[in-house]
């Protein structure tokens, strides 16, 4: 006779491969190089108890060929060509970077888990380390992210971990309390990749209260803490930084495409060596979408919208002062932000646009200077359901300097790529 074994009826299994490939140039006074990239995606969903678990795995490597017609040369005067990685690029052209994560959610009537592990390891090029994803239209616009320059390196090792934790509990229909906590790690992975790139690492938490206060007003509070550590070049580490952070937010819809989102705050933050200071959180956005916005109840799993009809117009637009962890000088520094972007969709094209800026101020006792200017123009061409073309042309200016580093960096880069995503297969 066999043995008695549980089988959960209501399981559900999903799989699908998506395949995505770019070729992108970057040309300025830093760097020129030429790059291709192969990025794959598996992905598996294991959903029961009705729907209510959800396990999710995903690898999604990044494969980049690069080759380098020409980088900056160094002023021995300035800095000993000893300290550098002078190597060829081009003797490895190739940089494979391992990506992936590991998701859990559980949905019960009163409360929600939420457990995720995300890491990456492997070489990658500092043309391909930051490249600005393209909005999708959910939230705002994403912050422009930072040129890396090549000066020390073209490629280095990067190690990137983060671990988040979130349990949403609804005290009422309208009412939720969200504790949270996290664990972050990103930057060079041994010696010298911190040379081109520290290291921070160190843990957080939070708690937010969210409250529908009306059908058209969302008003979210939420206070955290964290802690940093910076690691450089050659064993040498920056002062621990410590922060704390108080923050109220409203959001508002005006109608069914229309909304607004203000935010405001403060920060405590900085180290025993510099000291500590008082940093300004603040935000504005106005968000349009043609499509009715789909809101959903506080505390509540996220999840999209029923889909709309025609052609669709998204616009977002944001302004933004928030505390900023320098990623080359390892220091908190208050950084002000302005967002803008667009999308259009009519048919099989998808038009997108998007600018933004950023630059670091009120920072006496720092001498680090950080400005930043990032647009991209693209277009999306949906072949099939399942396979669709893009290209486009991204553009960067970047000035920095600080007591170790100068760069001025012009990065223009088209690009043209093939995604692949075809039907999820269960089983």
């Amino acid at each position: 006779m066999l043995p008695f074994l549980p089988v959960m009826m209501d399981v559900q299994q999903q799989a699908y491969v998506q395949v995505r490939a770019e070729e992108r140039i970057r040309t300025g006074n830093d760097v020129t190089a030429e790059e291709t990239e192969l990025q794959p995606q598996l992905r598996y969903d294991f959903i029961w108890k009705g729907g209510q678990n959800h396990l999710v795995a995903i690898y999604r490597p990044r494969f980049v060929y690069t080759h380098t017609f020409s980088r900056p040369t160094v002023d021995p005067t300035i800095v000993n060509p000893d300290t550098l990685n002078l190597t060829d690029p081009n003797s490895t052209p190739l940089s494979t970077l391992h990506n992936g994560g590991l998701g859990f959610e559980m949905v019960r009537p009163r409360y929600r888990i939420s457990l995720y592990q995300f890491g990456a390891y492997g070489p990658i090029t500092t043309t391909a380390l930051l490249v600005q994803e393209p909005w999708g239209g959910d939230g705002p616009p994403p912050d422009p992210n930072p040129i890396i320059p090549s000066t020390i390196a073209a490629r280095f090792t990067l190690l990137f971990l983060q671990t988040q934790f979130f349990a949403p509990i609804k005290l009422s229909r309208r009412v939720a309390l969200i504790p949270g906590a996290v664990y972050n790690a990103f930057g060079g992975a041994d010696n010298a990749s911190r040379g081109v790139i520290a290291l921070t690492s160190g843990p957080g938490a939070s708690l937010a209260l969210e409250v529908a206060a009306t059908r058209a007003d969302r008003f979210t509070t939420t206070i955290g803490a964290g802690i940093t550590t910076i690691a450089f070049e050659g064993d040498r580490t920056g002062a621990t930084i410590y922060r704390a952070e108080a923050t109220q937010s409203w959001r508002h819809w005006y109608s069914r495409n229309i909304s607004t989102e203000v935010l405001g705050g403060g920060s405590v933050g900085g180290d025993a060596i510099s000291g500590y200071s008082l940093y300004s959180v603040a935000s504005a956005g106005m968000f349009y979408d043609s499509y009715p916005f789909f809101r959903l109840p506080p505390g509540a799993a996220p999840q999209a919208g029923p889909p709309g009809h025609g052609g669709r117009v998204q616009v977002g637009l944001v302004v933004k002062a928030t505390p900023w962890i320098d990623l080359f000088s390892g220091e908190l520094e208050q950084r002000g932000v302005g967002l803008a972007a667009i999308n259009y969709t009519i048919g099989k094209v998808t038009l997108r646009g998007q600018a933004s800026s950023a630059r670091v101020f009120n920072t006496p006792r720092s001498v680090a200077k950080y400005d930043i200017i990032q647009t991209d123009m693209g277009v999306r061409y949906a072949l099939a359901p399942t396979f669709a073309v893009d290209g486009g042309l991204r553009y960067g200016f970047q000035e920095f300097s600080n007591a170790i580093r100068t760069s001025s960096i012009t990065q223009t880069t088209a690009y043209a790529g093939l995604t692949w995503v075809p039907l999820p297969a269960r089983f």
